[in-house]
């Protein structure tokens, strides 16, 4: 049989094509430790919830086949999983459709960029780079290749302490009160009159004074005023109003010296007299405005355009509606007025803790509220303020402060529960959309915490809970801002995390926690970035022995990468 020598040589040629072709594609598996990666950053680090990373990578020169495709996919591996990223399709000089062109000549470079949410293990992983061959619909898989160690987690060290606010009392111990009294006096006359001794006014006055001296308040001034009413000269009027005056103050000093206190009126500053003619049109026309008599309105116009008093009464005294004015309210307006100011003495504190315990209903609105400032125990607190919401059930302070205990001890769900009762009382209250907003971060929902706390105005545990969410959203100069000057354990982590090292530990050092565990961690995690090897041993030293939690979370923190071997000994 005699083969035909053209297609013999083209036999020949294409199996010889085959076999070169094969070869630059074990070429490219054989020569796979010349491309070069770079990894941003290394290791990666979280911020807010998610990790952020960068590939880059550079294929030599006659690398790439020109009819080879090259899946690249970075892939995160970790104990529970791994995690696929974005991946990059690149082609040779001869494929066509999607992809990136690789030169077989120049070689060239390519970019992945991905962002992932972070998943519990991921600080102790390998980022690998996973990369596939397809010729000719045949995969050929380049080794794997470590390109990152794992992600630095060190924003989670936050503590989740948001501040709820309890909102306080309005008590007074020492108020400041005035009792007022009238004298009323018959026409043309200062006598005074046993009715008016005897009258419901007075004897509240009476009452006044003697519980006064007997619980030892502080009476501060007296002032009395004298006062006739518009008809008459003036002359006569004046003495009249300063005469009823008089009367009223021997009345007051009969009863000082009654209550053994009769040096009180001698007392220099105390009392005050204040007449004039005082015919008391003033008060006549504020009788008149709030009443419904015949001719109110004339007389109000009478007393509001004509100036001159005896010129006023003239035509007073014309009115038809005149004799039942004169009859219902001129006598109200011939009278001495008393005012009368004590700061008064209330119960002691030990008295006011004692009937918190034993019978609360016993205190008054603001007292028992005041009650609950007087303890540190907390259950106490809560029944304070849990009787306080029984018997004010109107007022928000008592659902909202139980809630600010359920805080402090914890319990969320209850703590939620008594602010939401609360905000129905009292809708868009500054305190409660903070207290709500700091519910709502504890429970992992930092848009709606977010919004309630621009909602709650500018009080400084608002600020600090800004400050807390914008570490948790990776925002670290912003939550900087937002703790300012406040020396906390948060603050002084949002520092390192924007990068100032030193203002942490500062901050961390004028705080009252720089003395736990925790605080010391974050010192050895500063002297770390510091490159301090000594700090780094001697605060992590410290918080391993304060408590042991922190050893097992040292074995796996990236921030101590570099001091293997000074760790050893305490890590082990």
């Amino acid at each position: 049989m005699i083969m035909n020598t053209k297609l013999g040589i083209a036999a020949v040629l294409a199996f010889t094509f085959l076999i070169t072709e094969s070869c630059g594609i074990k070429k490219m598996v054989k020569n796979a430790k010349d491309i070069s990666y770079e990894t941003t950053p290394n290791p990666l680090e979280l911020h807010g919830d998610s990790v952020k990373i960068t590939v880059n990578g550079n294929f030599p020169e006659k690398y790439f086949h020109k009819k080879a495709t090259v899946l690249v996919t970075p892939v995160v591996k970790f104990n529970g999983g791994e995690k696929l990223l974005k991946n990059i399709t690149l082609k040779g000089d001869k494929i066509e459709g999607s992809g990136q062109s690789i030169s077989y000549t120049a070689g060239g470079k390519f970019t992945v960029k991905d962002q992932f949410l972070y998943q519990a293990g991921m600080e102790k992983s390998d980022i690998i780079l996973r990369a596939t061959i397809i010729y000719k619909g045949k995969n050929t898989e380049l080794p794997e290749l470590k390109i990152a160690d794992g992600t630095i987690v060190t924003p989670l060290l936050l503590q989740p302490d948001y501040k709820a606010i309890a909102v306080g009392d309005k008590f007074d111990k020492n108020p400041t009160v005035t009792q007022k009294s009238n004298i009323y006096f018959l026409v043309d006359s200062w006598e005074v009159r046993n009715i008016e001794l005897n009258s419901d006014e007075m004897s509240n006055l009476y009452r006044f004074i003697d519980k006064g001296a007997k619980d030892s308040s502080e009476f501060t001034s007296l002032d009395i005023y004298g006062f006739a009413s518009p008809e008459g000269e003036l002359t006569r009027n004046s003495k009249l109003s300063e005469n009823r005056a008089d009367e009223a103050f021997k009345v007051m000093q009969n009863r000082f010296n009654k209550a053994k206190m009769k040096d009180l009126a001698k007392r220099e500053g105390f009392y005050k007299k204040t007449t004039t003619n005082f015919e008391d049109w003033d008060g006549l026309k504020g009788m008149l405005q709030s009443s419904s008599v015949e001719g109110k309105d004339q007389a109000i116009n009478i007393i509001n355009t004509i100036g001159d008093p005896e010129a006023r009464e003239a035509e007073f005294r014309k009115m038809a509606s005149f004799d039942p004015i004169y009859e219902a309210y001129f006598p109200k307006l011939r009278r001495a007025e008393i005012n009368l100011v004590a700061k008064l003495k209330t119960r002691t504190d030990a008295q006011i803790s004692a009937l918190a315990a034993s019978a609360p209903d016993s205190l008054g609105y603001e007292e028992l509220m005041y009650a609950a400032g007087l303890t540190t125990e907390l259950n106490q607190k809560m029944a304070i303020y849990n009787a306080f919401a029984r018997r004010f059930p109107e007022d928000y302070r008592g659902f909202n402060n139980m809630g600010y205990i359920y805080v402090l001890q914890g319990k969320v769900n209850e703590a939620q529960a008594e602010f939401e009762k609360a905000n129905r009382i009292s809708a868009n209250n500054p305190v409660i959309q903070n207290n709500l907003g700091a519910v709502a971060a504890m429970k992992g929902d930092k848009k709606g915490a977010a919004t309630l706390f621009n909602n709650a105005g500018a009080a400084p545990e608002v600020s600090y809970n800004k400050g807390n969410l914008a570490v948790a959203n990776g925002k670290y100069s912003e939550a900087s801002a937002a703790y300012g000057s406040t020396c906390s354990f948060n603050a002084a982590l949002a520092k390192l995390l924007a990068g100032n090292p030193s203002g942490a530990n500062q901050t961390l050092d004028c705080s009252t926690e720089k003395e736990t565990a925790a605080a010391s961690y974050l010192k050895a995690v500063i002297a770390a970035r510091n490159s301090d090897k000594e700090g780094v041993v001697s605060n992590l030293t410290k918080a391993i022995s304060a408590d042991k939690k922190w050893k097992e979370k040292a074995k796996t923190d990236l921030e101590f990468r570099k001091f293997t071997t000074e760790l050893g000994s305490i890590l082990n």
